[in-house]
């Protein structure tokens, strides 16, 4: 493992109360395992003082001058590391730094290798552990196995795959959430490992559940479109299918012959919604699928 070298990348946006400890921290435990490695803190144009409280013995700032998104922030990070092998950890203290040694037993086996979050601080409040619950399971459905922990801030990845790996990219929040399910639908190893979760560390989460939530879903959907839009399309069509049935029940039940015209239409787009499907699916199986 001493031959494996890492460039560590940590996001941060006004987390000036946290990062000089968390990237000490950092310092200090991969000194420890004697693993030759860079630590690289994108302070993505914060308004506190958080390039100035990260050490230089410890790390080198690259400042944004303005805000540009946690994705943006991670991916200026991964274009300026120098080695292959990219660690990604949060800015905020909630991922102990110690955890990292878990995820670098797993390179070069898998290609990505994903500090999978556990515990009470993960799945909150009864209503944010319905939401996790919910999003989870459509995480699951998109890529066809289960994912314990799609969004995870501390991952371990081969910078070349980074670069390469194709159609979905986001600059914000969901930027973890797609590179996670884009690896999955390539067929790339990737690797889960319980973590310790803790409560961050001051500052205030930057995340907006109204508009993340529905950003996390247009990248889903986005995820199936280009990796396999069948799925997406049959869901369609069924759900097409049982609301055409439905109706069409009802004009029977109720005598209301308007409800057979709209039975028909929900019928047709069903047909057409199925075939949308498979003529994507063939484009992309033969490499002419590049939206």
């Amino acid at each position: 493992m001493s031959a494996l070298t890492v460039s560590v990348v940590v996001p941060a946006y006004n987390e000036a109360e946290a990062i000089g400890q968390v990237v000490a921290d950092l310092h200090a435990e991969l000194l420890k395992r004697g693993v030759a490695s860079e630590i690289i803190v994108v302070d993505d144009g914060s308004t506190d003082k958080t390039a100035e409280a990260v050490s230089p013995a410890h790390g080198r700032v690259i400042k944004h001058p303005t805000n540009g998104g946690y994705g943006r922030a991670l991916l200026t990070g991964i274009e300026a590391a120098k080695h292959e092998w990219v660690l990604m950890i949060d800015a905020d203290g909630s991922y102990p730094p110690s955890e990292i040694l878990k995820l670098l037993d797993y390179a070069p086996a898998f290609d990505l290798v994903i500090g999978a979050r556990e515990g009470a601080h993960f799945w909150g409040t009864p209503t944010k552990a319905f939401l996790r619950w919910v999003y989870l399971r459509l995480a699951s459905f998109v890529v066809g196995a289960r994912v314990p922990d799609a969004n995870s801030g501390l991952r371990l990845v081969r910078k070349s795959l980074v670069d390469q790996r194709a159609l979905v990219r986001c600059l914000g929040y969901s930027f973890t959430t797609t590179m996670t399910l884009s690896f999955l639908m390539q067929g790339r190893f990737v690797k889960y490992l319980p973590i310790e979760f803790r409560a961050r560390t001051g500052g205030h989460s930057k995340v907006k559940p109204f508009r993340d939530i529905l950003r996390t879903l247009q990248l889903m959907t986005q995820v199936m479109i280009i990796y396999n839009p069948l799925k997406l399309f049959v869901t369609l069509t069924i759900l097409l299918a049982l609301k055409s049935a439905l109706l069409a029940a009802l004009a029977v039940v109720w005598g209301v012959p308007i409800l057979l015209l709209c039975a028909s239409v929900a019928g047709a787009c069903a047909f057409f919604s199925f075939t949308a499907g498979c003529v994507l699916d063939s484009m992309r199986m033969h490499g002419q699928w590049r939206p």
